[in-house]
């Protein structure tokens, strides 16, 4: 996927009132209104992942919203330490909140995986799979390791790309296979968890 695509997402033009209905055509992907809508290529066509998807697209919007420089700060040195306070303080809950979310979704995914038995078909690839959410949680939790009111901006940043990388790598390698095996045609998931196309 583009940087560019993924710039659309997160910017605020694409942040829809709550009380926009939601759409349900057949020729529509499942969008929440109030999150950002997912660039096209990276709909699964599974209501929870997409819609999980769209909350990832969210805290990224919102990680880069506590700091007013982060991708240019070298440290948070500049900053006063109210602004250090304030800054780490809302780098914290989003943590709290993204390491939850992590766990969440990363169990929906790998329940998905066994519930439609991709699992058994091809073992390598759940593993591979799995692997890299383990590989993501890891790197998550040595962002909180690493917490330090100097270096926040530098941890946003951190965090911001391996936020990217998720959405741009992990999504277009793991989890369209998934729905892929999961939406085919003999998939007795496949109606519990489609959307209409």
């Amino acid at each position: 996927m583009s940087n560019k695509l993924l710039e659309a997402a997160l910017s605020e033009e694409n942040f829809h009132d709550p009380r926009c209905a939601i759409a349900t055509t057949p020729d529509k992907a499942y969008r929440h209104p109030a999150l950002p809508t997912l660039p096209a290529e990276l709909n699964t066509g599974l209501r929870v992942i997409d819609f999980e998807h769209q909350m990832l697209l969210s805290s990224m919007a919102s990680l880069r919203q506590i700091c007013h420089d982060f991708e240019a700060l070298e440290d948070c040195s500049n900053c006063t330490a109210k602004t250090r306070v304030h800054c780490e303080g809302d780098l914290i809950a989003l943590l709290g909140d993204l390491l939850v979310f992590i766990m969440d979704h990363f169990q929906t995914e790998e329940k998905l995986m066994r519930d439609s038995l991709l699992v058994m078909v091809d073992r390598d690839l759940c593993e591979a799979h799995m692997e890299d959410h383990a590989a993501i949680s890891s790197k998550v939790q040595q962002v909180v390791a690493a917490l330090d009111r100097m270096r926040t901006a530098s941890l946003i940043r951190e965090l911001d790309k391996l936020l990217h990388r998720w959405i741009t790598n992990h999504v277009a390698l793991h989890d369209l296979w998934l729905a892929r095996w999961v939406l085919r045609e003999d998939s007795v998931l496949k109606t519990e968890l489609a959307i209409n196309r």
